[in-house]
């Protein structure tokens, strides 16, 4: 599998959990907070601070989010 179809994938799933969620009624912003949390509360604290750290590069994260890249400011800043 190629890294573009990983993220594919794992986009996908997000729209989809986030949808479901929207539908059930929770609002948007709920429904992100929600999954945020419960995915951290699913992977090893080691994972978390790999993660952690690598989004915590500019470089890194615009590589990873490619078109959402333009938004680094507003989420960090």
């Amino acid at each position: 599998m190629s890294l573009e179809n990983g993220f594919n994938i794992v986009d996908d799933a997000l729209t989809l959990a986030t949808k479901d969620l929207e539908q059930r009624g929770m609002p948007s912003d709920e429904a992100h907070i929600a999954l945020l949390i419960r995915l951290r509360a699913t992977v090893s604290p080691d994972v978390l601070k790999v993660a952690e750290m690598l989004s915590e590069d500019p470089e890194l994260f615009s590589a990873i989010n490619d078109d959402k890249a333009q938004n680094v400011d507003s989420v960090i800043g």
